[in-house]
């Protein structure tokens, strides 16, 4: 995604966030936006047509998510914009913002073999007294790492690999 979408898709959902009150508001809102662009995703060649005048989609839209107003609303914000193409993006963004209301920093974590439910549990609970949240970590593997693990909180990059060690080692050996 290029850089100015992901700015807009920001934007967008920065401006639906704004609709809730709390953060109880703030997760019925975003579940029916998940929900909403779930349900699009299958129509995704007809919302995506140029040929397919937007009064169409739009009547489309309406059609299927007549149970919230304000994702209705939302989508034909996106549609009237000619921006429709961002919804999984705002999708996400949304639920960025959702879970940082609600307290909750999300983590990328790569290892080397795949970790076992009380090892997931330990790394989380590390990254959450690290960040003083609680974690919602997603998880990757990648052999090429060799052991230890990679992550990445929000700015923070934490790397404990056996690659990231053996790479500091060359460095520091070829100055």
């Amino acid at each position: 995604m290029k850089s100015a979408d992901r700015i807009l898709a920001g934007r967008y959902a920065r401006a639906f966030d704004a609709l809730s009150k709390d953060g109880a508001e703030a997760s019925a809102h975003f579940a029916a936006l998940r929900q909403a662009a779930q349900a699009l995703r299958g129509a995704k060649a007809y919302m995506d047509d140029p040929a397919v005048p937007s009064a169409d989609k739009l009547a489309f839209a309406k059609q299927a998510l007549s149970a919230d107003k304000r994702v209705e609303g939302f989508v034909s914000a996106l549609l009237e914009a000619k921006r429709y193409y961002l919804l999984d993006a705002c999708v996400d963004e949304v639920g960025a913002l959702l879970d940082s209301r609600l307290g909750i920093a999300r983590a990328k974590v790569q290892t080397a073999f795949e970790l076992t439910p009380q090892q997931k549990k330990k790394v989380e609970e590390a990254l959450g007294q690290f960040a003083g949240k609680d974690i919602r970590a997603e998880y990757k593997t990648d052999p090429s790492l060799l052991g230890g693990l990679c992550a990445r909180l929000g700015d923070v990059l934490i790397d404990g690999t056996l690659k990231g060690r053996f790479e500091k080692l060359q460095e520091e050996l070829t100055k």
